[in-house]
């Protein structure tokens, strides 16, 4: 196990040389805030696998170097957590990444298919899972947990080359390529301002304006107070100790007493802090929550049979060719769409862009603007939209 960053940079020079590599983490996220990384894998494309023992690891910058390597590609499986786990731990933000997972759903699977179910399904092989819940922090790794390390990398080039391989075949190679500069987006790795969002605090729904605002400043404080100390929101505070100071709020720190969810010993630790929140929340001296409504008309009487026609539009099209429907966009997504369908922005509306334009987006747009026309297809009674 590579626990040097002189062995570190060594295994990065084979990686780059060899222009493609699976790259995954093994961690443990129980009483933490962030989670703690104990193990990535490097998966070369002879089979040869290197495990990095992470927290050993005390330089990361020749990682960091290969993360950022606009001319290796990286092959990860459902690669949004492994990605800002990585990025956590090197700092570099990751280039030329291909997730195996996501660029299934373009080959006829599921976008959100397992890497077992997808091995078996494409290279024939069967992985072992019986170590998916080990304690990855526990040194000396047992023979059983770094052979399920080495095998969720071992075939990561053989996978993504009998991917390209059909996406190639249907004239969906520069599809996929497209779809994987997602992960390029530096937004996706910063954290969310906790003052810009709704804490998600169970038992808070229909509030006043003022309970709300006290929900809104406890949440936050949490939040800051959690990422500092690296430990779970609710060791801060619960969710039941925000909505019991929400529906009765003290008139003072002193008042502050122990209470459902509210321990002496958060008392003692937090008293002062807790108050504050709360004497901002009862002020209202809080920034306006950013507005996610969309920017078209109002719903109208048939909007909801429009979003109907077009998530059906969108499902039977997929399934005609084979494409998975999550990958051209959500409910939301596409109720944004059909709202703003008069004046729809690109900028605003990815199902415009690239090859979900090329594919659907740009034809629906026709039809929900009177312009394109729907008819089915007699042998695969599905629908096809008509430009």
């Amino acid at each position: 196990m590579i626990t040097t960053t002189e062995a570190l940079a060594e295994a990065v020079q084979a990686a780059q040389a060899a222009g493609a590599v699976g790259i995954d983490t093994e961690f443990i996220w129980d009483r933490t805030y962030y989670p703690t990384l104990g193990l990535v894998q490097i998966g070369y494309p002879d089979g040869h696998c290197e495990l990095i023992d992470a927290p050993e690891i005390e330089d990361w910058s020749p990682f960091a170097a290969l993360m950022a390597d606009p001319d290796t590609v990286k092959i990860l499986h459902d690669a949004q957590q492994d990605l800002t786990i990585l990025k956590r731990a090197c700092g570099a933000y990751p280039r030329n990444i291909f997730d195996t997972q996501r660029s299934a759903g373009f080959v006829g699977l599921s976008s959100t298919i397992s890497l077992s179910e997808l091995l078996k399904t494409l290279v024939r092989v069967r992985l072992d899972k019986s170590e998916t819940r080990s304690n990855w922090l526990a040194r000396p790794l047992t023979p059983e947990q770094a052979q399920y390390a080495e095998d969720d990398v071992r075939y990561s080039t053989r996978l993504m080359d009998k991917i390209l391989d059909k996406a190639e075949a249907l004239g969906r190679k520069q599809w996929i390529i497209d779809e994987m500069k997602c992960y390029e987006n530096e937004a996706l790795y910063e954290e969310f301002d906790p003052e810009a969002d709704m804490p998600r605090v169970r038992g808070s729904g229909s509030l006043t304006n003022q309970q709300r605002n006290i929900v809104r400043a406890l949440g936050t404080w949490r939040e800051v107070r959690a990422r500092k100390r690296n430990l779970p929101r609710n060791f801060i505070l619960s969710d039941e100790a925000i909505i019991t100071l929400m529906k009765r709020p003290p008139e003072s720190a002193e008042a502050l007493q122990p209470s459902r969810g509210l321990t002496e010993r958060c008392l003692q630790r937090n008293r002062g802090h807790i108050w504050e929140a709360i004497e901002r929340g009862i002020s209202g001296d809080l920034p306006d929550l950013p507005n996610g409504r969309h920017k078209g008309p109002a719903p109208d009487d048939g909007y909801e049979s429009r979003v109907d026609l077009a998530l059906a539009l969108v499902k039977g099209i997929c399934l005609a060719a084979k494409m998975d429907p999550p990958l051209i966009g959500n409910r939301a997504e596409i109720t944004a769409f059909v709202l703003e369908a008069g004046s729809a922005d690109p900028a605003r509306h990815r199902m415009l862009r690239s090859w979900r334009g090329e594919f659907i987006g740009n034809r629906l747009l026709n039809v929900l603007n009177g312009e394109g026309s729907i008819s089915i297809d007699c042998e695969t009674k599905l629908p096809v939209l008509i430009d």
